[in-house]
């Protein structure tokens, strides 16, 4: 917290832009005074979900960035919020509450713990997904809420 400023940091891969997206980044802007979100690189997307994502990078970059209540929207290069921490410093990190509990998010809070930051759980939107709209395009079994 630099001079009582709290700053947020939700990263994502805001593939599809979607209204969990909104959700999660609106619920963290009222939860700081500055939040940035960390958008995922094709590279690192691919390298996490082991496949391309739709939108590539730049654009998804330029969509998170218009939001009215993102401050800044930066390049996230690795699953490792330690590397977005020094690379853009945070006080919380936000994430869905579908990571809390989980052996990923306990990995996630000791890491950000060594830094001095911090993991808070926002309610997950489990209507809409961006696997969910990946299914639906491609004709497969998944279903988007209506």
């Amino acid at each position: 917290m630099a001079g009582g400023t709290v700053v947020g940091y939700v990263p994502g891969g805001f593939d599809m832009l979607h209204v969990g997206h909104l959700n999660i980044l609106r619920a963290a802007r009222q939860r700081c005074d500055v939040l940035v979100a960390g958008v995922a690189t094709d590279e690192s997307l691919t390298q996490m979900k082991h496949r391309s994502p739709v939108i590539p990078f730049a654009e998804r970059l330029e969509l998170v960035a218009s939001l009215k209540f993102v401050d800044e929207a930066v390049a996230d290069v690795d699953q490792d919020k330690r590397i977005a921490w020094h690379r853009r410093r945070f006080d919380i990190l936000f994430k869905g509450s579908d990571w809390q509990g989980t052996p990923k998010g306990d990995r996630l809070e000791r890491e950000l713990a060594e830094i001095g930051a911090r993991v808070m759980y926002l309610p997950y939107t489990a209507s809409t997904s961006s696997t969910m709209l990946r299914g639906y395009i491609s004709g497969g079994n998944a279903q988007v809420a209506s």
